[in-house]
């Protein structure tokens, strides 16, 4: 078997997309097809992960790894030139992408550039970029519109807590993790969102 390498991206805003679940599917999908070596699982925005993807990058050359696989394009990036180096780049060391919602490779069983594909993906990656466009508009436009209708941002008076009491009030949760388990168990263990978990992961680390 080939080995594959899957990417599992979300950004901390994205109440529709989840991390496990993308890895979840990708490993039934293409578990038989490929030896899974390595699932690069992480919560960061798509316009600013170019350090996570030169790390994909790094071992699948290092460790011979002949396909990548994300769910959709935004996952390895949601801009354009970024996306387009990752392609280069895998082109140079015959890596295959696998874009699993449209079932597109970037090569051919021979090992050859699929010219086809690479156009599609190339504007697949300009449709992602206008896509992010679009919901940052929208939430703009949102944030003005409460404004202008009397609401304040941000957190109400003397609702702010200090970091302590933050970890007093997710004790259980502070407890797992330095148990070593990890966001997904705790979330299944003490029933708390992926934000929350999130948020005192990064103060007990």
């Amino acid at each position: 078997m080939e080995k594959a390498i899957i990417i599992s991206r979300c950004s901390t805003n994205e109440n529709r997309q989840d991390v496990y679940r993308q890895s979840e599917q990708l490993t039934s999908t293409y578990s038989s097809q490929y030896e899974i070596v390595k699932e690069f699982t992480y919560y960061k925005s798509g316009t600013k992960n170019d350090e996570v993807n030169a790390e994909i990058l790094d071992y699948a050359i290092k460790h011979n790894v002949k396909h990548i696989i994300a769910i959709e394009i935004s996952r390895i990036s949601r801009k354009i030139s970024s996306f387009a180096l990752f392609l280069e780049k895998c082109n140079e060391n015959k890596i295959n992408i696998i874009i699993d919602n449209f079932k597109l490779h970037t090569l051919l069983p021979s090992g050859e550039i699929n010219g086809m594909v690479q156009t599609m993906l190339s504007i697949a990656s300009t449709f992602a970029s206008l896509e992010l466009s679009m919901i940052k508009e929208r939430l703009n436009s949102g944030r003005e519109k409460f404004i202008r209708d009397g609401g304040k941002l941000g957190r109400k008076e003397g609702s702010t807590k200090d970091n302590n009491q933050l970890l007093k009030e997710h004790a259980d949760v502070v407890k797992f993790l330095k148990q070593g388990q990890s966001v997904r168990n705790t979330m299944k263990l003490t029933g708390k969102s992926n934000g929350t978990i999130q948020k005192i992961r990064k103060l007990v680390a």
